[in-house]
């Protein structure tokens, strides 16, 4: 059985190409053995009425003239052989006789010297020029009404004796050959046993067509068809549907092409609806956090237009407020600018070797001064090589690690005292920078999307002053634009880890 499911596999494989050169193979050989077969079949029934070893009539038609040529033939190769004079004229008289028995004359001549003649009284030479004019040169075979001439020569290399042999019979008879057929032989031959041969011969060949246009409509057409089907099912807008073909010839290959074609096409409408779900949650979200600070300042400048304010410490606080929405608005466009620049492949990169060991010893000295005015304890420690690099854009990777620091500072808890801990790790290809604090954390299921644009932890969006929730997918972006790698792992309540991975390389002067 898995034989046979395996044959099945392996014709099913068979590539276009192979099953044409096939089809066409087979449509020359299985004429060619039909053929064959028949003129057997022909030859072996005709041998048992009719003798081709020798003349067996002075009447003209195909066969006797079949039986002289296989007669002269056996004579010439007589002449021509390495026997003795006297064993040739031996055999010689074997093969002629059957012939002097129906009247005819035979005279062979070697080298211009009379081998052997039937009638040494009769000179055979002039009678057969009394037929047709011959040549002492020509091979001829003339076979006419007033009989019949055959003139051929003999020799077996140039060094051998040359033989001409002359053949005459005047009771030669040649039937008509303009003779035409009666109605009755006609209909006798198509019903005979050459009508039915060639009837056989004829079906055989429709039944061979037949087989292989069946099998080229199974093996060609039908797969051709399950992909225009499935063509069909995919302008309907039926993503789902795949086309169930499983060969490596060029058809299999278009079937897997055009099912890969359907999953990106699928792949590709989900990623424009996320896209656009994105979009519309950004567009609201830009809204809502752009409408808070603004009302904020709406109303505090309102105060101090109506004089609500009435003392120098009011109005210097409503002052403040109206500043410190006015940045809020302005680090969300900001924000809102620099994402867009990143979508929109706007924003270049100014890439530098850096050291790793110095880029983050300094900057861990501006962070322990942030983290320290906001009561926060750093901890910091990097286990790099001295002279370890790393190409990156310095200024806005920087803009990263500030990003990531100021979401802990924002989200750190309101009864325990805030912790940061940055750790840089060496590993055999990457730099791996950790993050790390003891805030409020994040759950589960909001943890996956906290690098996407505008998403925050806080689905009502009320504390717009702690984040836009641009920041870490700015964060992501510049990253990946490093050929790098950014994740993170929390669990709710108690703390964020976030993990970046850079390319690392070696100065020249490692040792």
């Amino acid at each position: 059985m898995k034989n046979r499911v395996k044959k099945k596999r392996s014709s099913k494989n068979l590539k276009i190409n192979t099953r044409i050169v096939l089809t066409s193979v087979l449509g020359i050989i299985i004429p060619i053995v039909i053929i064959a077969l028949f003129s057997t079949a022909f030859i072996s029934t005709i041998s048992s009425y009719f003798n081709f070893s020798s003349v067996t009539t002075n009447s003209y038609s195909a066969v006797n003239q079949i039986q002289w040529s296989q007669t002269l033939s056996s004579i010439t190769y007589e002449l021509i052989s390495d026997n003795a004079d006297e064993e040739k004229l031996d055999n010689l008289s074997k093969f002629v006789s059957p012939l002097e028995e129906l009247h005819s004359l035979i005279y062979v001549e070697r080298d211009s010297t009379a081998f052997y003649t039937s009638d040494e009284d009769i000179n055979i030479l002039e009678l057969a020029d009394k037929l047709t004019d011959i040549d002492n040169n020509e091979n001829i075979n003339y076979f006419s009404s007033k009989g019949l001439v055959i003139v051929s020569h003999a020799q077996k290399d140039e060094s051998s004796p040359q033989y001409r042999i002359v053949i005459v019979n005047e009771d030669y008879i040649v039937n008509d050959a303009y003779q035409r057929l009666s109605a009755e032989k006609l209909s006798n031959l198509l019903l005979g046993r050459t009508g039915l041969i060639v009837l056989i011969i004829v079906l055989l060949f429709v039944a061979a067509i037949s087989i292989m246009s069946f099998i080229t409509t199974q093996t060609i057409v039908k797969p051709i068809n399950k992909i225009a089907q499935g063509a069909d099912e995919i302008a309907k807008g039926n993503l789902d549907y795949e086309i169930d073909y499983n060969s490596t010839n060029e058809l299999g290959q278009t079937v897997e092409s055009f099912n890969d074609m359907r999953l990106r096409l699928k792949e590709s409408i989900e990623k424009q609806r996320k896209s656009e779900e994105e979009r519309k949650v950004l567009v609201a979200g830009i809204a809502h956090d752009l409408r808070t600070p603004l009302t904020s300042a709406r109303g505090y400048a309102e105060g101090l237009r109506d004089g609500i304010a009435d003392t120098p410490q009011k109005r210097e606080s409503y002052i403040q407020i109206i500043c410190n929405s006015i940045d809020d608005t302005q680090r969300i466009l900001d924000d809102l600018l620099t994402v867009s620049k990143l979508e929109l492949n706007g924003l270049k990169l100014n890439k530098i070797d850096v050291n790793v060991r110095e880029f983050f010893d300094d900057g861990a000295q501006e962070i322990k001064t942030i983290l320290d005015n906001n009561g926060f304890d750093f901890y910091y420690e990097n286990r790099c090589d001295d002279n370890l690099l790393i190409c990156i854009d310095a200024d806005r990777f920087a803009r990263v690690i500030n990003n990531i620091i100021s979401n802990s500072v924002k989200y750190a808890k309101e009864d325990v005292k805030g912790k940061v801990r940055m750790i840089i790790d060496e590993y055999d290809k990457s730099v791996i920078i950790e993050l790390a604090d003891n805030g409020i954390g994040v759950d589960s299921m909001s943890l996956p999307k906290i690098f996407d644009t505008m998403y925050r932890a806080d689905p009502a969006r009320t504390k717009v002053s702690q984040g836009s929730g641009l920041g870490l997918s700015v964060c992501k972006q510049i990253v990946e634009l490093h050929n790098g790698s950014i994740w993170a792992r929390s669990k709710n309540g108690e703390g964020l880890s976030v993990f970046i991975s850079l390319p690392k390389k070696y100065s020249d002067k490692e040792i």
